[in-house]
């Protein structure tokens, strides 16, 4: 008989693998495609000239061969062009490591930072991948609220009730996944001295900084003066510019914790494939604004046209400024947001993701992804 490590016993199957095994047993059962508003799939196709790009990178002849740990330079100059650039951040080649998409970082940071007993704090609701590794590492998550009273924002009053001598570090997630919601400098500004005052490491994903709408514009946690000496922060080429399924990402920040986050890479990996390094590079250097506008032009119609049929189901919410996701109050007279989700996907073979899926505060919620072809809309609702 074969036994799985202990750890294993501390962890979940993701929830969106336990999804997938439903949809299957509706859609045969049913004989119809079920509408998958779950997984945040960014389905948009890449632009046509990157593309042409990867292909030119992929026939030129270093493209087989290993990569190394670091950025090769033209991804490492195209980031710190991106930055100054982007967010009048100024950043070294020792300030940036590339990653296998951005849950590649989140996911083997435990092992450099933190050790068994070390307290680290996460949002609930928060993306799944930021409290599982830690379990796997002895380090124990604790979570802090992000409430609908407080419009889903930062409390740094009821976070600092949360700390103990055992706090090492705060995830913190803007525009937010599941809420959509978004942060301001001002309040960037206040969470920086906070962590400063309460020697917290401060570990910021921005994957969504680039999928904004309204007029609103993401900023980085590195605007803020002296957040450099306890952040880093992590981002992604998956959403921004659609190469979802190429596992490509970053991390800037505090020299220190990229030099242990990268210690430990290298014993995961051999790093990020070559012709994709460059075609990252490509993607930063020359923007093809023509193709980002129809992105962003779609996932803001569909924003607006999946709202207009959530009513249908009496659901409440707002119209998020960030991030692919709208996050929805269930009826009142729904049992659970669990529940809900089973009946929907049993009678109307549409799939929401169950907030539950994000900490215990999602219970009356759900998360619902624009990153899908909606054409049939009308077909479920």
């Amino acid at each position: 008989m074969i036994n799985p490590a202990k750890r294993l016993q501390n962890i979940d199957e993701y929830v969106f693998s336990k999804l997938g095994k439903e949809i299957k047993s509706v859609e045969k059962r049913t004989h119809r495609k079920v509408l998958n508003f779950g997984q945040g799939h960014p389905d948009i196709p890449p632009s046509p000239r990157a593309m042409k790009m990867l292909q030119t990178f992929i026939a030129e002849r270093d493209a087989h061969m290993y990569p190394g740990y670091s950025a090769i330079p033209v991804l490492s100059d195209a980031l710190q062009s991106w930055y100054k650039k982007r967010f009048n951040v100024s950043i070294t080649s020792g300030e940036l490591l590339p990653l296998l998409g951005a849950k590649d970082g989140i996911a083997h940071l435990p092992l450099a930072l933190f050790n068994k007993g070390d307290e680290v704090l996460i949002p609930n609701p928060g993306y799944p991948p930021y409290k599982e590794p830690l379990l796997l590492v002895g380090a124990k998550p604790v979570l802090y609220d992000l409430l609908e009273k407080d419009d889903f924002k930062l409390s740094l009053s009821a976070i600092e009730k949360k700390l103990t001598k055992q706090t090492k570090a705060i995830w913190i997630n803007f525009p937010s996944n599941p809420t959509g919601q978004i942060i301001t400098l001002i309040e960037l500004k206040k969470l920086v001295a906070f962590a400063k005052k309460k020697n917290l490491i401060i570990l910021y994903d921005n994957a969504y900084s680039e999928l904004t709408f309204d007029g609103y514009i993401a900023p980085s946690i590195l605007e803020i003066k002296g957040a450099k000496d306890i952040a880093i922060e992590f981002n992604s080429f998956s959403k921004a510019f659609s190469f979802a399924g190429f596992r490509m990402g970053w991390v800037v920040g505090n020299k220190e914790l990229i030099a242990m986050l990268a210690k430990v890479k290298t014993q995961m990996d051999s790093g990020l494939a070559i012709p994709l390094q460059k075609l990252g590079a490509y993607v930063l250097t020359d923007v093809d604004h023509t193709w980002k506008k129809h992105m962003i032009d779609t996932y803001s119609n569909r924003r607006d046209s999946i709202a207009k049929h959530l009513t249908k189901l009496d659901m409440t919410f707002s119209l998020p400024k960030g991030s692919i996701y709208i996050w929805a109050k269930i009826p009142a007279t729904e049992e659970n947001a669990e529940a809900f989700c089973g009946k929907l996907l049993r009678e109307k073979q549409i799939v929401f993701t169950p907030g539950t899926a994000f900490g215990s505060n999602g219970d009356r919620y759900v998360r619902i992804s624009i990153g899908l072809n909606i054409d049939k809309i009308n077909d479920y609702f």
